[in-house]
């Protein structure tokens, strides 16, 4: 039983309670007229109480009504069973009332003067009634609002795992992003190695450059001859689409510009609410979307770092060994010509 349905119920207990257990102890010192009275009237509705002394039946009624009273001040006692003992005894009461002549009028159920100290009993009907229906209904009600925690935790839960699943997927997009990195950085070692190996390999070739450069200069002449032959066509063209282009945008303003200028304000207005009510939560999202960078940056940059500095040296390495052979292959070429140049000397002389 909740602590709020107990809180509930306590003052209609405790007032009942209380007057009907005062009005037991009050009996209990009843003197021999109060009984004759008491049991006159009571026996009138039930015949069999008539063989009962009188001060046996005051005793047995002011016990009977200490023991109601006290179940009903005692929370320990179930509301049902107080509640079925309250009805009982107020219908007793009621009956009573309902069949001794002179207590209410003749087939009327409002009271005489002499029967309204007993008719007012029904509202211990009422109360007994009530607790009656409280007690059957309350666990059912106390079900209900278990339940509803039981769903409420589950949902709590469900939430809590999704949280965790997107820092797990989030902190996994961050680690794939560094990998990323490393991966074009070594991309980028390589190529920096191979351009390196390619021009060790091209110093040694100067006729290719020569021709390199002839080409070059061959290129950039009809260059100069193309550019000097189109530049009045293309400045002719672009000056006329220039006043085309105005003509239009001055037309398109005539004609959209207040369709522009209020759906403008529509929007400012529209991203100034979602300003105001998204701006707090990306803010935190952005917050801890940068300590989570921060975190993966400190964990994982010195390892980079590490990665880069061996593509460099690798490189480094490539560019050494390609520069040796590029001298190398520089030397031998010019032995060869110059055993080739003697040759041709001998021959002339």
């Amino acid at each position: 039983m909740s602590l709020a349905a107990k809180a509930r119920r306590a003052p209609l207990r405790a007032v009942t309670g209380a007057f009907i257990v005062n009005s037991g102890v009050g009996k209990l010192s009843a003197d021999d007229d109060t009984a004759k009275a008491l049991h006159g009237m009571a026996s009138g509705t039930y015949g069999f109480l008539g063989k009962v002394d009188p001060k046996l039946f005051v005793k047995g009624l002011a016990v009977g009504e200490i023991a109601l009273g006290g179940a009903l001040l005692l929370p320990v006692v179930s509301p049902v069973v107080a509640g079925l003992g309250l009805t009982a005894f107020s219908a007793g009461l009621l009956n009573m009332y309902w069949q001794t002549d002179g207590m209410h009028e003749d087939g009327d159920p409002r009271p005489t003067q002499a029967g309204l100290p007993i008719a007012k009993d029904v509202w211990m009907l009422g109360i007994g009634a009530g607790l009656v229906v409280d007690g059957v209904l309350s666990p059912a009600h106390d079900k209900h609002v278990a339940v509803s925690a039981s769903v409420h935790e589950k949902l709590n839960r469900r939430q809590r795992r999704k949280a965790r699943k997107a820092a797990k997927k989030s902190a996994a997009g961050a680690i794939a992003t560094v990998r990323e990195q490393q991966a074009e950085l070594g991309k980028r070692a390589s190529k920096a190695a191979k351009k390196a190996q390619r021009s060790a390999s091209s110093s040694s070739s100067s006729d290719a450059r020569k021709k390199a450069r002839k080409a070059s200069e061959d290129a950039a002449k009809r260059l100069g001859e193309v550019r000097d032959a189109a530049a009045p066509v293309v400045a002719a063209k672009a000056k006329q689409a220039t006043a085309q282009a105005r003509s239009t945008a001055a037309d398109l303003k005539t004609q959209y510009g207040p369709v522009v200028a209020d759906k403008a304000q529509q929007a400012r207005s529209t991203a100034s609410d979602l300003y105001d009510q998204y701006a707090p939560v990306v803010a935190d999202k952005a917050k801890q979307a940068r300590s989570t960078a921060a975190d993966l940056y400190d964990g994982y940059a010195p390892v980079v770092a590490d990665k880069a500095k061996q593509a460099r040296d690798t490189a480094a390495e490539w560019y050494d060994d390609a520069s040796t052979a590029a001298e190398k292959r520089a030397k031998k070429a010019r032995k060869q010509t110059r055993k080739q140049v003697k040759k041709a000397k001998k021959a002339v002389a």
